[in-house]
């Protein structure tokens, strides 16, 4: 709760100043997400060891969302999220001979996430629809847990945006994000999942 209090401060500062400072075809945002982890059910380090995953933990992303309206419809998006990946994994071992079978463990995966998209608004109305596809950026804070420090995904989304005036927009959204690069170098592990979340818009 400490770490979420200091993310959450840290992004409302950036949000103010730059507010102050911006041209009036940005917007800024703060969104947060529940996300569902849809990654393998086996976590393999190489062909013999690894852990099998119990995705029964609740994932969440908080982040600061800026928006570039490129034409009336279209628009560049980027964020800037922590996410956590977290799920209990029991470690297996193909060539081990356990006199006791290993326990459930916690595994958490800490990221942040980068990812830039465009989107699409079909209804740009008071009430409107929305899509979007792009690539997401992830860089693992504790990268002692796997062989790389970053993956890249697929994101795709869509949404709907109500305007409560000119300048301000809630958002509800769905995303799905599909791993690109192995997590380790002998197994072809990634990071996939979906996510539903809410966010506030402002044009500055």
């Amino acid at each position: 709760m400490k770490k979420l209090t200091t993310i959450l401060v840290i992004l409302s500062s950036v949000f103010s100043l730059n507010a102050q400072n911006s041209p009036n075809n940005f917007r800024l945002g703060i969104t947060t997400s529940i996300d569902k982890n849809l990654s393998s059910e086996t976590m393999a380090f190489d062909q013999y060891t690894g852990y099998s995953a119990d995705y029964d933990k609740i994932n969440y992303r908080l982040g600061l969302n800026l928006e570039y309206q490129l034409y009336q419809n279209l628009s560049i998006n980027s964020a800037f999220q922590y996410s956590n990946k977290d799920f209990t994994g029991t470690y297996f071992c193909a060539v081990c001979d356990f006199s006791v079978l290993p326990s459930p463990e916690d595994i958490d995966f800490q990221f942040i996430e980068v990812p830039f998209s465009l989107r699409y608004y079909f209804l740009p109305d008071k009430l409107g629809l929305f899509g979007e596809v792009g690539i997401n950026n992830q860089f693992l804070l504790n990268e002692e847990l796997t062989d790389k420090r970053y993956a890249l995904g697929i994101k795709l989304g869509a949404g709907l945006e109500y305007d409560f005036t000119q300048t301000l927009a809630f958002q509800f959204l769905v995303d799905y994000n599909r791993g690109v690069t192995n997590l380790y170098n002998e197994s072809d592990y990634k990071i996939n999942y979906l996510g539903f979340g809410i966010g506030i818009m402002k044009k500055i």
